[in-house]
């Protein structure tokens, strides 16, 4: 018996762990909402702004110095949570990878909007086919930030689930 009384403080320290670990992810999942949500107004009022074309230049400037370092700040606030189990490093890994492909698409979007801030009078067919081209990577890009946004709420759910 006396040989088995030496586990008991490691259990308790393992115990202890874990249950860090399970508010840490409960304030990580917290922290991700307010994040993204506050993330997508922000994007939201800079597609407006360039859609108004008058104020096109304060929207690049909220892309620029608003958005994409607000994102590296979200990814490195994610980063700070410790968590041990296998299932919440899933979940933020996936949270890091939705951001990852967020920001890319702000670089597109600030890219183009920089790039093609002009008007084609000639009707020069280089440029509509390299307009084109890159409306399709936006859009592809799109489409990779959504399905990455999806994983992680899925990744959230079936964790809920458990």
């Amino acid at each position: 018996m006396k040989k088995l009384l030496w586990l008991v403080p490691f259990i308790l320290l393992l115990c202890a762990c874990n249950d860090e670990s399970e508010e840490n992810y409960t304030q990580m999942l917290g922290a991700f909402e307010r994040n993204d949500s506050e993330l997508n107004t922000l994007l939201d009022d800079a597609i407006k702004n360039i859609d108004g074309a008058a104020n096109r230049d304060e929207a690049l400037k909220n892309i620029n110095d608003k958005i994409i370092p607000k994102v590296e700040d979200f990814r490195q606030t994610l980063n700070n949570y410790t968590i041990t189990s296998e299932t919440h490093v899933e979940v933020r890994d996936a949270m890091i990878n939705y951001l990852n492909e967020f920001e890319t698409l702000m670089e597109m979007y600030s890219k183009f909007n920089t790039d093609f801030y002009l008007v084609n009078p000639l009707s020069d067919e280089s440029i509509n086919e390299e307009l084109n081209g890159l409306l399709d990577e936006i859009k592809n890009q799109e489409e990779k930030m959504s399905a990455a946004k999806d994983e992680v709420e899925t990744l959230i759910g079936e964790n809920s689930e458990e």
